[in-house]
């Protein structure tokens, strides 16, 4: 941490001062959950702007992704913003979040190849991000193989590396995560901190004892 202090560009992925330069790296705790989450948003976001980097974005690709999303009983929309030729759309919460990553019909949008090599790039399994977070990182950052006498391309890229959000650089670069990666319940993080710190605030006011003694065998004849 005194390294970053003095020079926050010491190690990859690290910009800016840490902001909580009292606390070592090895003790923060991200949350797997909330870190997922985040990344699905990213992703989603990319394929969206895929569609609008090919001049697809639509009425017609707009439909597609609405019935997709109605087939997987989600309901989404598009909309214009007032005063500018920008759209917006529903924001997708966790559980259709997962559904979409899994089940999007990306071959609606997309030729075969190319929806296949994306959906590998979203799959959410937990345990595949918990232990296979650098392929999939690789993965993410797969370049584009260009023949260099024809200018044809040979291998279809996924994303740059200025597409990479710090949640990215989080999942890949720190490993300690909430229940080693497990999605045991919904509950963040914080929430079991605060919680373990508000009980041990209770058995300190009134006097509770946090252990006790071994107990017991007691024979009766």
């Amino acid at each position: 941490m005194s390294i970053l202090n003095e020079n926050p560009i010491a190690y990859p992925g690290h910009k800016l001062p840490p902001l909580f330069n009292m606390i070592s790296l090895k003790n923060h705790v991200p949350d797997k959950l909330h870190i997922m989450l985040r990344i699905t948003d990213r992703l989603w976001e990319l394929v969206l702007q895929e569609i609008k980097n090919e001049g697809l974005f639509n009425d017609i690709s707009r439909n597609i992704i609405i019935k997709e999303m109605e087939k997987l009983k989600i309901r989404f929309e598009f909309w214009k913003i007032r005063g500018t030729e920008n759209w917006d759309y529903t924001s997708l919460m966790g559980d259709d979040k997962l559904r979409v990553l899994r089940n999007f019909n990306l071959a609606k949008l997309f030729d075969p190849e190319r929806a296949a090599l994306i959906k590998r790039e979203i799959k959410t399994d937990p345990q595949y991000f918990r232990l296979k977070a650098k392929v999939w990182y690789e993965l993410f950052l797969k370049k584009t193989v260009i023949d260099p006498e024809t200018n044809n391309i040979l291998e279809q890229g996924l994303y740059r590396s200025s597409d990479v959000t710090p949640y990215i650089h989080v999942l890949v670069s720190h490993k300690t995560l909430k229940n080693g990666g497990n999605f045991q319940n919904k509950t963040s993080a914080i929430c079991e901190i605060l919680e373990h710190e508000n009980r041990l605030l209770f058995y300190t006011q009134n006097n509770v004892s946090l252990s006790y003694p071994k107990p017991q065998n007691i024979h009766i004849l």
